[in-house]
């Protein structure tokens, strides 16, 4: 009785320590895992693929590495929380501008027959980097420091080539130019990624938005100085503009009154708009000589 009651009591601790040991894995609607046998007895192997929003688990000693899924973020802003401080390009004409925005892309996460690209992806690069996510569900710095080297570092070069085919003042001034410069980015970030993976095309799907690039503060005063000397140079060419009609004017009048018949028409024109004036003319006098005649609109007389 005594050695049957120790047998039971064999069979409940291993039952307990069964359950007790055994490797559980629950995935969001935004993650995949990929299960691995890695029992003590056992070398270690792939086993399957966890789909989103799943929940398994195995003995004690199994594996689970589990990845990212849907659209993923390269916040390259410098702002809280971003993956990156903005990047620094230099333009055809050796003038250095800062380039900030965001890139989003998809891991590719295909894991069907033998674990697809998502095991090939873990195996060639993804476990140099566990875990890339935490107990909560949220990427770790390991993930971060991959995207930094197989994302990051590309975006930068292909950055760094394209500025190199435009003046610093047509990337910092002409929409045409920066849609010109960011389209021809996203064209070639997929090869430039691929060449960094071993031409594996493990990240997919890439879109990036780019903010206006800011030049050199010095680059933009001079600018800014630039601007005002055209705009002053355009008040000196109106002003003169004003001051030849004016000399126009007063050549006109002259040539009618003559030049003291001119300055009383002076004195008379700031008498009838200033009110205040003192000892102005009543009359405008005719200097002898001028073109004026007085008899124009009289009837004609005879002897």
């Amino acid at each position: 009785m005594r050695r049957q009651l120790r047998v039971i009591a064999g069979v409940g601790a291993l039952l307990v320590l069964t359950v007790t040991g055994c490797t559980t894995v629950s995935t969001e609607s935004d993650q995949v895992a990929l299960h691995y046998d890695a029992g003590a007895f056992s070398s270690t192997t792939y086993q399957a693929c966890v789909t989103q929003n799943n929940r398994t688990w195995d003995g004690p000693g199994e594996r689970y590495y589990v990845y990212p899924a849907g659209q993923r973020t390269f916040d390259f802003t410098g702002n809280e929380g971003s993956e990156s401080t903005p990047f620094v390009v230099v333009s055809k004409d050796n003038q250095e501008l800062t380039v900030s925005g965001g890139l989003t892309f998809h891991l590719d996460t295909s894991c069907e027959d033998e674990g697809g690209m998502l095991r090939e992806f873990h195996e060639e690069i993804g476990l140099k980097f566990q875990p890339v996510m935490d107990d909560d569900g949220r990427t770790t710095k390991h993930w971060l420091d991959l995207l930094r080297f197989y994302v990051g570092q590309p975006l930068h070069k292909a950055m760094t080539t394209e500025a190199q085919k435009y003046d610093w003042l047509a990337l910092y001034n002409d929409p045409a130019t920066r849609a010109a410069f960011e389209t021809a980015i996203n064209e070639d970030l997929g090869a430039a990624v691929q060449a960094t993976t071993g031409g594996r095309a493990y990240f997919l799907q890439f879109n990036l938005t780019l903010q206006k690039p800011t030049p050199r503060q010095d680059l933009v005063d001079g600018l800014a100085a630039v601007q005002v000397a055209i705009t002053e140079r355009r008040a000196i060419i109106e002003q003169n503009a004003t001051v030849e009609e004016k000399l126009k004017q007063i050549r006109q009048l002259v040539e009618v009154l003559g030049p003291e018949g001119y300055i009383l028409y002076e004195v008379f024109q700031r008498c009838l708009t200033d009110e205040t004036a003192k000892g102005c003319p009543t009359f405008l006098p005719v200097p002898a000589g001028s073109s004026v005649d007085l008899n124009a609109g009289r009837p004609a007389t005879t002897d």
